[in-house]
């Protein structure tokens, strides 16, 4: 339900061709408390619309349904009216002029001989809708401040926490050279612990930096025509300690050279995030697969798991954004939600796939395609 309209916060601005015109229309609407303005033609409207910004626009016009026509037209292509309501008079032999006017926006009419009444209700009932409109966009602005604000402190949360994570990644890198000269199980098994966990959060921390930017809409994709056996060679080797400790064999069955059109590094996020996972997921002693095929114009990725799989209720909840299901581990290890999200948003941007297949159980296989070169336009004649 509306609130009630003051009269008296709103300008109204009305055309008409006649003093006689004016001066019916003025007693009518002297009860009603408004603020008016007059304008004799469109042109004249306009001008005052620059300095004034009436509320409403209420026309009447003594000239043939054409015209009328017309000079709603250019009040619509006007950038200072076009988003102005108008309320014009007519009558009701008008009626191609009516069906016409109406296909604006914000537009409606009332037929003569009209009632002070009448006139009064209808203006406010256009104003009230006014009112409401006003009252969304400003809290669509309100929210979309919050929104990017919250996005900046999650951004600038997760910047100023990488660099000490990374600090303690190469203090851990360089602990690892030397791991076997600790003799006490415990520590070493402690130390573990500090690595993975230290692996996560750092995985955590990137995943939020990127999804915020893609959120605020600082994303830019940079694709160039990149090596892909490379990429998938160097990610899958920072995986190789990780996948070790929990005795799971990762194997990388992409050799041959590949070049695909796409963002190298949003690639490699990609693969980090799914090559991540299927381990995160994956009991000791199994497996991870990493394989392509070939499709017609473009390459599809598997990154294949033996583990746990996917429960069948939360299949369909995975790559939805109203939702980021977080599940745990083999090893009770604890996600985000985030990087499935992210996998999905920067494969779309490089004009590529996402989907997986999954059973409980029995492991997953997350896929993913890229186009082999950059889409060229049609030639048409």
């Amino acid at each position: 339900m509306h609130k009630p309209v003051n009269n008296t916060t709103y300008t109204l601005l009305v055309i008409v061709s006649s003093f006689c015109e004016q001066e019916t229309i003025t007693n009518m609407l002297q009860d009603g408390k408004f603020n008016i303005i007059f304008a004799s033609s469109e042109e004249e409207a306009v001008l005052k619309c620059r300095t004034i910004s009436p509320d409403m626009i209420l026309l009447d016009i003594e000239v043939n349904a054409s015209q009328k026509f017309t000079t709603i037209q250019q009040l619509r292509r006007k950038a200072v009216t076009k988003n102005i309501p108008v309320l014009f008079f007519t009558t009701i032999e008008n009626e191609e002029s009516i069906s016409e006017c109406l296909q604006y926006d914000n537009t409606d009419f009332i037929t003569k001989p009209y009632r002070k009444k009448e006139l009064i209700v209808r203006i406010k009932h256009q104003l009230s809708l006014l009112e409401a409109k006003r009252t969304i966009r400003k809290q669509n602005e309100r929210l979309k401040k919050t929104i990017d604000s919250r996005d900046r402190l999650y951004s600038v949360i997760a910047h100023d926490l990488c660099s000490p994570i990374s600090t303690i990644k190469m203090i851990n890198a360089t602990i690892e050279e030397e791991k076997d000269r600790i003799k006490d199980a415990k520590i070493k098994r402690l130390f573990g612990m500090i690595n993975d966990t230290t692996e996560q959060a750092f995985n955590l921390l990137e995943n939020l930096l990127r999804w915020s930017r893609n959120q605020n809409g600082t994303t830019k994709v940079m694709a160039t025509q990149m090596n892909l056996t490379a990429a998938v060679r160097q990610v899958s080797s920072l995986f190789k300690t990780i996948s070790k400790a929990k005795r799971i064999t990762l194997n990388n069955h992409i050799s041959d050279p590949i070049s695909v059109y796409a963002d190298e590094d949003m690639i490699k996020t990609v693969l980090r995030n799914l090559i991540s996972n299927a381990i995160k997921f994956t009991f000791p002693g199994g497996k991870v697969n990493i394989s392509l095929t070939n499709g017609e114009n473009c390459v599809i990725i598997a990154v294949q798991d033996n583990g746990q799989g996917i429960k069948q209720d939360l299949q369909s909840k995975l790559l939805t954004d109203d939702e980021h299901i977080t599940t745990y581990g083999t090893n009770n290890e604890k996600g985000s939600g985030l990087g499935l999200i992210l996998c999905r948003d920067f494969i779309k941007l490089n004009k590529g796939k996402f989907w997986f297949e999954s059973e409980e159980g029995k492991g997953t296989t997350f896929y993913f395609s890229l186009p082999r070169h950059l889409a060229m336009p049609s030639l048409t004649t």
